[in-house]
């Protein structure tokens, strides 16, 4: 088996652990609880962090994470499942720090079902997170990654047929790493979410992939209806034969 984890990537497990990583992980487990009603079906799956951040839910036969040390191993852009098999797919954070992040969204798409679920957890680049990011050494996590828009990604999104049907705002206080302050900045995450929405540092985007019809409708049943039936044309009246 490949050892995907390379250096920057244990890294970034590490950052997870810190004291600004864990308030984030901590507000967006928070959020997806909230948005439990939209996490349905039978099999759930999770991408891109290691840590349980699926909502508990009722009726759901199986809920999954994907890591080296987690319940199933494999790469992003190429994901171990069938076609239209998982109910629920969860990308935490994975397009940002994904080579391919087109693939990985295609990926997505084929690995769900008809009317399934893509939830997308996301730094935002239009916040205090992605100014940090401008100023920052680039091979620091989570600096290194590619913190996408949240105009691109529905644009993303429907090219494959997704329907964006929720989308929650968190994180807003600066990234700053002291644990001390990070305790103290509930009055900014209240004002921010009030004031403030689209410059927060996390955006989840809960998206619904959506079937088109199989049958085109050809365009003579368009057109025949343009025209009277038989029954409503009297038929056409016939000259008498003059024989005198």
């Amino acid at each position: 088996m490949i050892d995907y984890k390379t250096d920057i990537q244990k890294k970034m497990i590490t950052w997870w652990q810190s004291p600004l990583g864990c308030s984030v992980l901590k507000q967006e487990k928070s959020a997806l609880q909230s948005l439990s009603k939209h996490f349905y079906g039978n099999y759930q799956f999770q991408l891109g962090l290691e840590q349980k951040l699926l909502p508990e839910v009722p009726r759901s036969r199986m809920q999954k994470i994907m890591g080296q040390s987690a319940d199933l191993d494999g790469r992003n852009e190429s994901l171990p499942f069938k076609c239209h098999c998982l109910d629920t797919l969860l990308l935490v954070h994975v397009i940002e720090f994904s080579k391919d992040p087109h693939q990985v969204l295609r990926e997505a798409e084929r690995v769900l079902e008809a009317d399934g679920t893509l939830v997308l957890c996301c730094f935002n680049p239009w916040s205090f997170w992605g100014l940090r990011r401008l100023f920052s050494f680039k091979a620091t996590p989570p600096w290194h990654g590619h913190f996408f828009s949240q105009t691109r990604i529905k644009d993303w999104l429907a090219l494959l047929n997704f329907e964006v049907a929720a989308t929650e705002r968190l994180v807003f206080h600066p990234p700053i790493q002291s644990e001390r302050w990070l305790t103290r900045s509930l009055m900014i995450e209240r004002v921010g979410k009030r004031l403030w929405p689209i410059f927060s540092g996390v955006t989840i985007l809960v998206a619904t992939k959506r079937t088109i019809p199989l049958t085109p409708i050809t365009m003579y049943e368009h057109v025949k209806h343009l025209f009277p039936t038989g029954r409503l044309v009297s038929k056409p009246v016939a000259r008498e034969k003059n024989n005198g």
